[in-house]
């Protein structure tokens, strides 16, 4: 670490919002707003989503960019110290769906931010479909040096907390594994109230289903 990069003051920010709330098309727009002015960047995104055959973000509105894939054993440090070397030092990095880091890597990135002075801006959820915290989102909670909520309204009119999954006959799930990779077709953001409401709904509705048989 230099005397140049012990001068940069960056930060480890965290963007988080209810699925829907355009947190990747916002990152994209960064991207491109960086790269209008001509600042450095790279963006990165964990390889849970197998749904995607190539490195890039692409948001629900078509737009997309290129992107560096993080997998579950990847040293973010190192592999952002190499790139430095090869590359040049980037002012901003990028992370979408960065709830699904794991806390070893968030540490990772915080010591990215104080050793280079390097801005990591990462965006996701913060909770998952039984309203838990991701391992990811809990660490950056506990060590970012900002964080903003990225708002986004339930079909009541309600600020949306909770990414609720539903089956294909739109019931609310409550059991399964934390990750399941899907769209509007399997997740539906909902404000608590609603989603406390849709549970007793499936709830009352199994008790009945149970009683007839």
């Amino acid at each position: 670490m230099d005397c140049e990069n012990q001068q940069r003051r960056g930060k480890l920010y965290f963007r988080y919002g209810t699925m829907g709330s355009a947190k990747t098309a916002l990152l994209l727009t960064t991207a491109y707003n960086f790269e209008e002015r001509g600042m450095s960047y790279l963006c990165m995104k964990p390889f849970i989503d197998n749904r995607e055959k190539d490195s890039v973000i692409r948001s629900r509105i078509g737009i997309e960019r290129r992107c560096l894939w993080i997998y579950p054993e990847s040293d973010m440090y190192k592999m952002l110290v190499d790139i430095f070397k090869s590359e040049n030092l980037k002012e901003w990095i990028l992370i979408d769906e960065a709830q699904f880091l794991s806390e070893v890597q968030v540490d990772q990135l915080a010591r990215i931010v104080d050793d280079f002075g390097v801005n990591v801006m990462c965006y996701g959820l913060r909770t998952d479909f039984q309203s838990r915290l991701f391992d990811g989102s809990r660490r950056l909670f506990e060590i970012a040096d900002t964080i903003d909520e990225i708002k986004s309204t339930c079909s009541c009119g309600r600020k949306t907390i909770i990414n609720a999954r539903i089956d294909r006959m739109g019931n609310v799930v409550t059991d399964g594994n934390q990750v399941e990779i899907g769209g509007n077709e399997r997740y539906m953001a909902m404000c608590r109230r609603c989603w406390s409401r849709r549970r007793c709904e499936r709830e009352r509705s199994s008790e009945l289903n149970f009683g007839d048989e």
